[in-house]
């Protein structure tokens, strides 16, 4: 079933305003110390997206200059820096694995703003301090730890399954239900924290309010200069104080605990005084977890469910296979991987993709130069649905992955790539596939059609808005 056009405009343009808003943010103070703005020879470049810098990463744009390349108008710190959106599946692959390319830290860094002290921590840094903090936390990861968070958060899905799922004339919201189950497992295992449903919505609401401010508008020098008179602003400042604290509290209840679970991510970083030396940097990597657990895997989840709804064969078809395995054999189920392959692809939820300051020269397959120094935008929607690779690219077709191409394999980056991808992919790609696999083993679901249409929001994560699903026992 294909995406309605007008969901995913603006589903691309809700990225182009936060990515926008973080190069600005970024490069407005080095944009005042250059006095004259040389231009590259264009012939050798990548052209430049048309049009307002809002709409720069639509696929339209793409269609339009006929390349997955182009430039974005934006201050440059030197004469030889581009700022390019790649979706190039080799291009970007070329650039996240590159040792030599980095995270912008001016970009990267307005996430720092959300621990209410701008403390660093190992999503905002590159090289030996965000080696050490990775290296830290890695056994959290381990296969045992993996093993260990999938049971509880299968245990969450059981019980939320026996509460939700038991009236079929009764529809659920997929995403805020998702979010729900996979929250409370993640701080169950990874912060030995029993978080309320209270503290949930709490901090789902705190943390867009905080990022709202600190990522999207920063660009203001204003705001900075006179927020202590702006409401939002001192809003957002009071949202983050309070997002700290909650991790001060899961820091304190870890302390007091009388038992501890060995290796988990809590565990690492209390007793890591070397990466993480003071109880400012321990609660900046918990928060960091924190907001990158809060949502994502769940809204991987929702996706696929809400894909399955929609098209009822390849639900069938999956859960055929599926009842043909026990429950302990599902994750060798091809089809099941094949429709979260497929559902990832089509609704990537880190959809905006990875930023990377490129260490040396890079050609495109069209022979345009990317200099050495350049920020490489690479959004994620832009290169798995690229018709190069995907035939049908905005159709929901899980049979592609019975025999990829070389280039669909190269191009599916769900959890980026290279030294700095997703260090947490494991876990997520356990729970998503316990989690489909429980539900469509046992329910057939629909789309409710009583609710109104569901929409698609982009703030950090591309999410449904709004999508009812009913489940009826088969």
């Amino acid at each position: 079933m294909d995406l309605p056009n007008i969901l995913l405009n603006d589903a691309i343009s809700s990225i182009d305003s936060f990515t926008v808003s973080l190069v600005l943010a970024a490069m407005i103070s080095v944009a005042f110390t250059v006095s004259t703005v040389m231009k590259q020879d264009h012939k050798k470049c990548p052209p430049f997206a048309p049009g307002g810098m809002m709409h720069h990463i639509s696929m339209d744009v793409a269609k339009q200059l006929n390349t997955r390349v182009f430039q974005l108008s934006l201050p440059k710190s030197n004469a030889r820096q581009l700022h390019v959106v790649i979706g190039e599946p080799n291009l970007a692959r070329a650039v996240l694995t590159d040792p030599t390319s980095t995270k912008p830290l001016q970009i990267y860094a307005a996430f720092r703003n959300m621990n209410e002290l701008g403390t660093p921590a190992m999503f905002t840094l590159n090289g030996p301090d965000w080696h050490s903090k990775r290296k830290s936390v890695a056994p959290a990861f381990s296969s045992n730890q993996i093993k260990r968070m999938n049971t509880v958060a299968c245990e969450h899905c059981e019980a939320w399954i026996q509460d939700h799922l038991q009236d079929e004339n009764v529809g659920f919201d997929v995403a805020t239900s998702m979010v729900g189950v996979v929250m409370s497992a993640i701080c169950e295992t990874a912060f030995d924290y029993k978080m309320s449903k209270e503290e949930r919505d709490l901090l789902g609401i705190q943390l867009e309010c905080a990022l709202i401010e600190f990522a999207q508008k920063d660009i203001n020098p204003f705001r900075k200069m006179f927020g202590f008179f702006i409401p939002s602003r001192r809003k957002a400042f009071q949202a983050a104080h309070e997002i700290k604290e909650l991790c001060l509290k899961m820091m304190d209840n870890y302390t007091k605990a009388p038992t501890k679970s060995k290796n988990s991510i809590i565990q690492l970083i209390m007793e890591s005084d070397v990466a993480f030396p003071n109880s400012d940097e321990k609660a900046a990597q918990l928060l960091e977890f924190l907001v990158a657990g809060f949502d994502t895997t769940a809204y991987s989840i929702s996706w696929i469910l809400l894909s399955l709804a929609q098209n009822k064969e390849e639900q069938l078809r999956l859960r055929e296979s599926l009842r043909k395995l026990t429950p302990d054999t599902w994750n060798a189920c091809q089809e099941l991987q094949w429709v979260i392959k497929e559902g990832m692809r089509l609704y990537p939820v880190a959809s905006g993709g990875s930023v990377r300051t490129v260490g040396k020269d890079l050609t495109t397959n069209e022979g345009k130069l990317i200099p050495k120094g350049s920020n490489c935008f690479i959004p994620f929607m832009l290169v798995f649905r690229n018709p190069d690779v995907f035939e049908n690219p905005d159709s929901f077709v899980p049979s592609r992955w019975e025999n990829p191409t070389r280039d669909q394999l190269d191009a599916f980056q769900p959890f980026s790539l290279g030294k700095q991808n997703c260090v947490g992919q494991s876990l997520a790609k356990a729970e998503t596939t316990s989690i489909v696999a429980r539900i469509i083993s046992e329910y057939e679901l629909t789309v409710d059609e009583t609710k109104d249409p569901f929409t698609i929001d982009y703030f950090l994560t591309l999410k449904p808005i709004g999508a009812y699903l009913r489940a009826r026992k088969v």
